[in-house]
């Protein structure tokens, strides 16, 4: 079916608010009731000349009992009119939404594809339509999806509005009595779809719930959706999953571990990089990931089956939720346990920082770049490949978790019993980097060895990406004491025995002279 959403609406909004600057005060009401009247008033082209009147369509008065409840602008409902239209999508129609909406149906239909076809596209164009009780304009909604999600995910969103008012209407008692007065292919059209989507609830919302998260909760909390979802919740009771708590999102074996994360704010500052409270009072609300032992319930049936890495002691199953979001479940072999199981407990924590660690990744990306012949670097192509995105995770957590470990163990409880593997920052970022090599190779900047020019050596890039991680996770203790010269240190010793000795050896040349 062939859109015309966002651009129509985009401009009608734009055009609703030019209009209201000169009237100071107006309000979204005085707004539509001004633009009705241009409605009453006949439509104009671009050129200002009249455009005839659509006269009523039969099939779509035929069904008024039942689009008057489905449409929420009592004023008017859309027009109707056949035209030479090509949708997909099986719709039948194209819709022009707005104060003045019409529905196009395809020509040549029989009367139940094309009450069919109505209903459809009236219920699409309430998405549209004015309301007193948004907070926001839903051309602003549209607006912020495209843009914050993509035009693939609006268009889930707005393809799955329809359906949902029609389910939501469907299984109210409004729908019995306006089914009660219609007749012919009208009345036969609407109780055929009335079974269809009252038997096909499951699938309409899973549907729904296919959309990402966010992208559902952007327009879930304000109109119109707010309201139709709140109407299915009630009459079906297909509602949103609940956000789950971090000490919920654990399994059994580690809830002491959690526990001890929750009551360390330095701790879990760490290992989530949630530098402000908010986020980190979001996170402990609402982890968006999960920690199950392999075999356990609290696997989800998505997460089931995942490979688990050995190296890592886990496997992990990842959705993009949008925004930027990620839901995550880590699945742990159920061969681990004690410290070694709270080793991978800890790099999982790790990873999922990585995995969206922004500064990290565009630093790594000139590692990745197309080069020119004359080797300069192409900066649209100085990007980390998504498929690579776990992998400087995982190797990149490695190495967080060691320097963690050898900074912090006498610090934090939670680390005590984990020995770190490596004895400083500076062998971490080896193995790290290593990894990383190895693991892009094909892909990754790695110079001939016989390069005369090359003076950075393999993913100079990457090599500094993971040097600047790291530093998150090192216990640098300045004494400031020493800064200010108040107190004495083993080099001051040694710089003043330096200068005795220089000294020393000067005098013994000078009296060698006067010799």
């Amino acid at each position: 079916m062939r859109r015309t959403h966002a651009t129509t609406l985009t401009l009608l909004s734009f055009a609703l608010v030019a209009g209201a600057l000169p009237a100071c005060g107006e309000g979204r009401q005085e707004m539509l009731e001004r633009e009705m009247e241009y409605a009453k008033a006949g439509r104009k082209d671009d050129k200002g000349v009249p455009i005839p009147e659509i006269p009523p369509d039969e099939m779509r008065e035929a069904l008024r009992p039942l689009l008057t409840q489905i449409y929420s602008n009592t004023e008017r409902l859309p027009d109707v009119t056949e035209g030479d239209v090509e949708p997909t999508d099986g719709r039948n129609y194209v819709l022009q939404p707005g104060v003045l909406a019409v529905v196009t149906v395809k020509k040549g239909l029989t009367k139940a594809d094309k009450a069919r076809a109505i209903i459809l596209g009236v219920a699409e164009a309430d998405a549209w339509t004015f309301r007193k009780n948004a907070r926001k304009e839903f051309a602003l909604q549209v607006e912020k999806l495209k843009y914050s999600f993509g035009d693939d995910t609006k268009a889930k969103v707005l393809d799955a509005y329809p359906h949902l008012k029609l389910l939501s209407f469907f299984g109210s008692p409004e729908a019995d009595k306006a089914l009660g007065e219609l007749s012919g292919d009208a009345k036969s059209t609407a109780e055929a779809m009335r079974k269809e989507y009252t038997e096909g609830k499951q699938d309409i919302w899973k549907k729904w719930l296919g959309v990402k998260m966010y992208a559902r909760r952007l327009v879930g909390q304000d109109e119109p959706f707010r309201s139709v979802l709140k109407k299915i919740a009630k009459d079906f009771g297909q509602e949103e999953v609940p956000p789950k708590p971090f000490k919920e999102s654990v399994d059994a074996p580690f809830k002491a571990w959690a526990e001890a994360i929750e009551k360390d704010e330095k701790l879990l500052t760490m290992l989530t990089n949630y530098k402000e409270l908010r986020d980190r009072v979001d996170f402990l609300g609402e982890a968006h990931t999960l920690w199950a032992i392999e075999g356990s319930e609290l696997v989800p049936e998505r997460a089931k089956g995942v490979a688990i890495d050995k190296k890592l002691g886990y496997g992990f199953f990842r959705e993009d939720l949008g925004g930027g979001y990620n839901d995550l479940v880590f699945v742990f072999s159920k061969k681990l346990g004690g410290n070694e199981l709270k080793r991978a407990f800890l790099h999982s924590f790790l990873f999922r920082q990585l995995l969206t660690d922004f500064q990290l990744l565009s630093t790594a990306g000139t590692d990745f770049a197309k080069r020119g012949p004359d080797g300069q670097v192409d900066i649209g192509t100085a990007t980390v490949p998504d498929k690579y995105d776990p992998l400087y995770a995982s190797c990149g957590g490695s190495a967080a978790l060691e320097t963690m470990l050898y900074s912090f163990n006498s610090e934090f409880p939670l680390l005590s019993g984990v020995p770190s593997k490596v004895k400083d920052s500076e062998a971490a970022l080896k193995i790290a980097h290593k990894c990383v090599v190895d693991g892009a190779a094909g892909d990754i900047k790695i110079p001939a060895k016989n390069d005369e020019f090359d003076t950075e050596g393999p993913a100079p890039a990457s090599r500094l990406a993971l040097f600047q991680m790291l530093a998150r996770f090192e216990n640098i203790k300045v004494n400031t004491a020493v800064l200010a010269g108040d107190q004495r240190t083993a080099e001051d010793d040694a710089i003043d025995d330096g200068e005795k000795l220089l000294k020393q050896l000067k005098a013994e040349a000078d009296a060698k002279k006067k010799d």
